[in-house]
């Protein structure tokens, strides 16, 4: 997804235009302005580089949070709204979180994201929030788990728990949706996301 790449662009050639026009009024001969038209032309994609990393130390990387509701709003980023103690990683692709919520609360936001695109939700019933401590620490099953947890939580030092429910959620036909792993005796709560 070329997302990332827009607010840079965008900076960088508002850059270009204002630099541009304030040359081409102060510089009167042609030779001037085409000097300085292809040095825009040559420094333009070196110039979005620096500008999208100086954007990104502010927008990508590891953020913490008291509620959902001091999380700046994007677009991107979906927590429910009880959400406390928030840890947000945020990357162009995605993002993880790790957050504290009951299981009703929790249970009520998945079915509400559901219900947004009942089409690619259909496969999922009332079991997956009943399944055992038994069905989860079958020893095949608890390896799988741990290594799919660290994957999607590289680097955070979260760890897999075997009391954790794990819930998915669709919301593109393209992939992009979210999974949620959740310990109810403590509220417990990860997400891992990817940008549809």
């Amino acid at each position: 997804m070329l997302a990332p790449l827009v607010l840079p662009f965008q900076i960088t050639f508002a850059a270009f235009a204002v630099l541009w026009c304030v040359g081409a009024l102060t510089l009167q001969k042609p030779k001037r302005i085409a000097w300085l038209t292809l040095a825009a032309v040559l420094l333009f994609i070196p110039s979005c580089v620096g500008v999208m990393a100086l954007v990104d130390l502010q927008r990508y990387g590891r953020f913490d949070y008291a509620s959902a509701s001091d999380i700046p709003d994007d677009g991107y980023i979906e927590l429910p709204a009880p959400a406390t103690d928030i840890t947000l990683y945020r990357n162009g692709a995605g993002h993880w979180a790790k957050f504290t919520i009951d299981t009703p609360s929790l249970r009520s936001w998945i079915d509400e994201r559901r219900s947004l695109r009942p089409d690619l939700n259909q496969h999922h019933d009332d079991d997956e929030w009943l399944s055992t401590a038994s069905d989860r620490q079958r020893p095949d099953l608890l390896e799988l788990n741990k290594q799919i947890f660290g994957n999607r939580f590289p680097d955070t030092g979260w760890t897999y728990g075997p009391s954790m429910l794990q819930v998915h959620v669709s919301r593109s036909d393209r992939g992009g949706g979210y999974t949620v792993w959740h310990v109810p005796s403590t509220g417990d709560s990860y997400i891992s996301a990817g940008y549809w």
